[in-house]
């Protein structure tokens, strides 16, 4: 009996509990998402109960461009409810709304292969045509290099830039960022819009710029998202003094624990400026501006961050010698512009240090060590530019080439002496060459090797050549310590080869190789070359690794 009443109270509640929802569910009140990327203008969303309403609903964004002319928005008409306009990319979100609280929620699942460009005006392209500026041609570029199997991450790019904003602009809507579900940001902002040209204290312009860049960022890794900062850049109206502060907050993104691109060496006319025929307007670059910010990024950047590879260190422990023709070579990975190549050597004997070709065509530009051991640098015209001072004191000396696109100059270093400048326009370098290869008797030490997609501004040099560790736009960094210990440590996939001496036997070690077994190919101490995706020289030739 008591199993019979039991049985019936069930019952009696399955019956009330289920009438209960029937009525809920006839009394619902109607909420509906609406906005210009919701498809047909209207998605109810389905009532699940103590007025919560939750749905899986799919934004379509494809005929807007511009993150801030998205927006959706809730609504109720039986309350005469409508919510504030809520800015989101399209994509398939699980939409939730709190019809008694007004509170409400777009999930999705963290896309491991989405960066959200998170910046101001030129990060959202404004200056160049159709607003596809730096971060969208960066974007192709990616897609570009999956579609060709050059990588195996279909990396895109998701715009939730606002032009006008400031570092407490991007911690104020915090939370639009995390709505684009992304793995990956690139914070693109300048201390423009901070205000520092107008600032009465511009220390304190940078101070605010730099606490606030750093919350950002702390924020970001605290919630796994991998930030990527793109450096100051110019303006039309900037003093010395303004542009100085930009060098100076520069010089601190460079070594702060985030990848970093350096904008500023990318179109810099030398004095804080846009270069002569790449300004738009007083704060933005042309669509040829936008170009070389894209240009100033390594292209395997993201590879390498999902790889796990961690930030570069400095070593200046390590060395090795170059000799009786050995070298080292490499090449940038896709179109170069902006560049700068140091090394970091001693010996004065004369010979090459380091050559480099065009990508396109035989020319050659090389910067080598006179019979009186003053640097030389020579371009592929031949015009010429000698350093007073010698290598001919056995003691360490670094050497900068470094090349402005924009403004046409290539400048040579010896240690912080600037030597002198060619004007010129280098239009993409292919192969780097450093040590004498055509030169058997020449012997010479070499630590590092540093190459980079942006020029240096003499503070940038200085500071290499002290010991700092500049990482914007870095895409080559090797301390070498010998032929079979050549590891690029800058956040690429891109490689070094070692071609070994002319007198050593061509199946030793340091053998420059290719090896057509099982279709891959293999570097040179016999590792196949899909452990180290990226470019790779060998004998004067480009692979791609798979």
């Amino acid at each position: 009996m008591k199993h019979l009443l039991s049985l019936r109270i069930f019952a009696l509640l399955a019956l009330f509990c289920s009438q209960s929802a029937m009525i809920y569910c006839l009394h619902a009140q109607e909420v509906n998402l609406r906005g210009n990327i919701v498809p047909n203008g209207k998605i109810t969303i389905a009532a699940v109960g103590d007025n919560m309403y939750q749905q899986e609903v799919t934004l379509d964004d494809s005929n807007i461009f511009l993150f801030s002319d998205k927006y959706v928005y809730f609504e109720c008409p039986e309350q005469g409810y409508r919510s504030d306009n809520i800015r989101i990319n399209g994509g398939t979100y699980t939409a939730t709304f709190n019809l008694t609280t007004k509170q409400w929620s777009f999930e999705a699942p963290i896309d491991e292969y989405r960066i959200s460009a998170f910046g101001s005006s030129v990060c959202n392209g404004q200056g160049a045509s159709g607003n596809k500026g730096y971060a969208y041609l960066y974007g192709q570029q990616l897609q570009e290099r999956y579609n060709s199997n050059v990588t195996e991450n279909p990396f895109y790019v998701s715009g939730i830039s606002i032009g006008g904003n400031t570092t407490q602009n991007l911690l104020d809507r915090y939370a639009e960022m995390t709505r684009d579900h992304a793995r990956y940001v690139i914070i693109g902002l300048s201390m423009g819009n901070e205000g520092i040209h107008e600032s009465g204290n511009k220390q304190q312009t940078l101070n605010q710029f730099s606490t606030n860049m750093q919350t950002l960022i702390r924020k970001m890794k605290a919630d796994g998202k991998i930030p990527v900062v793109m450096n100051n850049y110019t303006r039309g109206d900037f003093t010395a003094e303004d542009y100085s502060y930009i060098k100076k907050m520069n010089l601190l993104i460079h070594e702060w624990d985030v990848s970093s691109v350096n904008t500023l060496g990318a179109i810099d006319d030398g004095a804080g400026h846009w270069a002569s025929g790449y300004q738009q307007d007083n704060a933005h670059p042309t669509t040829n501006g936008h170009k070389e910010f894209f240009y100033a990024m390594p292209p395997s950047l993201f590879d390498a961050i999902a790889s796990g590879k961690a930030q570069p260190k400095r070593n200046m422990q390590q060395e090795m010698t170059l000799a009786d023709g050995a070298a080292i070579t490499f090449q940038g990975e896709e179109m170069v512009h902006p560049f700068t190549i140091s090394v970091r050597i001693k010996g004065g004997q004369a010979g090459n240090i380091f050559s480099y070709l065009l990508r396109s065509g035989s020319r050659k530009a090389s910067v080598s060590v006179d019979t009186e051991g003053h640097v030389v640098y020579t371009n592929t015209t031949n015009k010429t530019l000698t350093s007073e001072q010698t290598l001919s004191d056995d003691l360490w000396h670094t050497v900068t080439l470094t090349h402005y696109y924009a403004q046409g100059r290539t400048l040579l270093y010896v240690d912080t002496n600037e030597v002198g400048e060619l004007r010129e326009r280098i239009n993409s370098i292919g192969q780097v060459t450093v040590g004498s290869v055509d030169d058997t008797s020449v012997a010479r030490q070499l630590a590092e090797i540093f190459y980079y997609r942006a020029a240096f501004s003499p503070d940038e040099v200085q500071k290499l050549v002290t010991g700092g560790m500049l990482k914007s736009s870095l895409e080559i960094y090797v301390p070498t310590a010998g032929a079979d210990q050549l590891d690029n440590l800058a956040m690429s996939l891109n490689t070094v080869q070692y071609v070994a001496p002319q007198s050593a036997n061509p199946t030793a070690i340091g053998s420059a190789k290719e090896s057509a077994h099982n279709g891959k190919t293999y570097t040179l101490d016999g590792i196949t070359a899909h452990t180290h995706r990226g470019i790779h020289v060998i004998q004067g030739k480009k692979f791609l690794s798979y």
